[in-house]
Formats: C-alpha cells, sequence, structure tokens
C-alpha cells in the first residue's frame, strides 16, 4: 500500500512540477528562461555520468576515431543542452500566437512538401530527434498544414494528458505507437485526408527492427513507414527541425524520396528504409549535438 501511496504522489508531484513550469515559462523574459535551461543541463551532464558514458561510446561508433575525445564531450554537452531546450519549447509554444510561432519557426524546402501533397495521398514526414523536434507540428500548422505525430504513451498519465493539451493548442494531433492496430488504422486515416503524419525514425527497434546500415553499424530500425508508404502510395518526405539560436529555429523539408520497386518484399523494404535513413544519418552528421539520442542503445541488439 506504501509502494503504491508513494508512485502516486510522485505522480502528482510530477504533474505539479510541470504545470508550475509552464507558469514559470509565461512570466520569466525568455534570454533568463533558457540561460537558466541551460545551466540545468550543464549540471545534468556533470551528474548523469552512464548517460555521458553511452553518449560518448556512441559517438566513438558513430563518427570514428577522427572526433577527438574533447570534440565528443562537446557533442555531448550540446545535446544535453538540447533536450532542456526541448522541454522549454515544448511547453512554450501550446501558448504562442500563431504570429510568434511563424516569426520563431521559418521553414525552407516548403516547395517539396507542397508538390508532394499535390500527389492527394498524404505525406510521411521521416524525421528525428533532433532539435526541438516536437514543435515541428506547431511550425507547419501556423501555415495551414494538418500535422499528426506519432508517439509513445507516457509513463505519467498526467504528464500525459498536459503534453496532448499543449499539442492541441500548437495544432498538432498525437498518435499513440500502442496498440499498433489503432495507431496504423488513425495513420492511415491521417494519409487518407491527404495531412502529415510525423515518424521518427532514428531509434533502435530492437528485434521487432529490419536491420539496416546506420554510421556503418548494423542497426534495428522500425519498417512500418515505408509499408505504410508502400501500402497507401503517401510519399515519404524527410523533414527536420533545427535550432539557429537560442530562441529561432528553421524547418528544412527535403524532396520527395521516390521509393524503390523490388520484387522480393523483404528487400523491398530494407533498401527503402536504407535510403531514407541515410538522409536522416547525414542530418546527424551535420548537426551532431543537436541530436538527442546519443544517449540511447542504437546498435547493442546487432
Amino acid at each position: 500500500m506504501k509502494k503504491k501511496a508513494k508512485k502516486k504522489f510522485i505522480s502528482w508531484f510530477t504533474v505539479f512540477g510541470l504545470r508550475f513550469l509552464m507558469f514559470v515559462i509565461r512570466i520569466l523574459p525568455l534570454k533568463i528562461l533558457y540561460s537558466f535551461g541551460s545551466a540545468l543541463s550543464a549540471l545534468y551532464y556533470r551528474l548523469a555520468y552512464k548517460n555521458r558514458q553511452t553518449a560518448l561510446s556512441n559517438i566513438e561508433k558513430a563518427l570514428g576515431s577522427r572526433v577527438s575525445l574533447k570534440q565528443r564531450r562537446m557533442i555531448v554537452q550540446e545535446s544535453f543542452k538540447t533536450m532542456g531546450h526541448i522541454i522549454l519549447d515544448t511547453l512554450r509554444f501550446g501558448d504562442l500566437s500563431y504570429g510568434k510561432t511563424k516569426k520563431t519557426i521559418s521553414i525552407e524546402g516548403i516547395e517539396n512538401l507542397q508538390n508532394a501533397l499535390k500527389k492527394g495521398k498524404g505525406v510521411i514526414a521521416a524525421s528525428a530527434h533532433l532539435g526541438s523536434f516536437t514543435i515541428i507540428g506547431a511550425g507547419l500548422a501556423v501555415r495551414g498544414y494538418k500535422t499528426s505525430f506519432v508517439a509513445r504513451h507516457a509513463r505519467n498519465k498526467g504528464v500525459e494528458r498536459v503534453i496532448m493539451g499543449i499539442s492541441r493548442k500548437a495544432g498538432q494531433k498525437v498518435i499513440f505507437s500502442r496498440p499498433v492496430h489503432a495507431c496504423m488504422r488513425l495513420c492511415m486515416k491521417t494519409l487518407d485526408r491527404n495531412e502529415v503524419l510525423i515518424i521518427e525514425l532514428d531509434q533502435n527497434f530492437g528485434t521487432e527492427g529490419v536491420k539496416i546500415s546506420f554510421f556503418d553499424q548494423p542497426a534495428m530500425v522500425a519498417s512500418g513507414p515505408i509499408k505504410l508508404a508502400l501500402s497507401t502510395q503517401a510519399a515519404i518526405v524527410p523533414i527536420f527541425i533545427v535550432r539557429i539560436n537560442a530562441f529561432e529555429h528553421v524547418i528544412k523539408i527535403e524532396p520527395e524520396i521516390e521509393l524503390e520497386k523490388y520484387e522480393d518484399a523483404d528487400i523491398q523494404i530494407r533498401e527503402n528504409l536504407q535510403k531514407v535513413s541515410a538522409v536522416i544519418e547525414s542530418y546527424i552528421r551535420k548537426y551532431p549535438g543537436q541530436w538527442v539520442n546519443w544517449i540511447h542503445k542504437q546498435w547493442d541488439v546487432c
């Protein structure tokens, strides 16, 4: 009983802390707010030994020995800082006006998205946990594009409800990845309405994934988005967001990836997944400090 009460209190305290942070965000000047977030991220870098070592190891695997230990540490520090900014950006953009959101998030390559939507089959936005990825939908929504974001359920249901409310206010729907059948049904409905479906494809999917090469290492990546594109004829368009400075972002939209046709279904999925992952990898190489997945074990199951 004590364990259950403790768990309930921690859950309540977490939601209270989140709502309090949302209040603080509304009243503090941005410069002070983001400076404080950066300071907390620097403290996290000092204290989170296990995550820090995992990130350093992953960077060495991915980028090779040509990246010095000093450079690897700088990448990890920036990555941890990005994590802090993601939290602030996610909470802040739910309350921003359309005008401020549009001014804060610029877009490059919007014609690539427009051309893909002209086909009328919807767009699968192949993305990554890069920059403040949670606000891509907000940046597209203020320009009239309807978006849905595929995400995992939060462990804390109270936190999940708060985030769902913020997403709705920012003009972005959330589709949960579980249960799988419900997720696929909602994804297909989104594409059928010729909307944008944002999916991150940079996570280790374990034994359920398809083995491809990621940073010249074997990695297990989710095949669902490729299967979905092949079955619905939706366009796959790489879309990322990167931070320009403390307060400004740019959404970068690449040309549609033309899927290759193969007689063997497994080869078709693997080869096309490799094409998509190659674009994701190129962005991570360009902005390594803005990728927050260095702390995860990307290649441990292969």
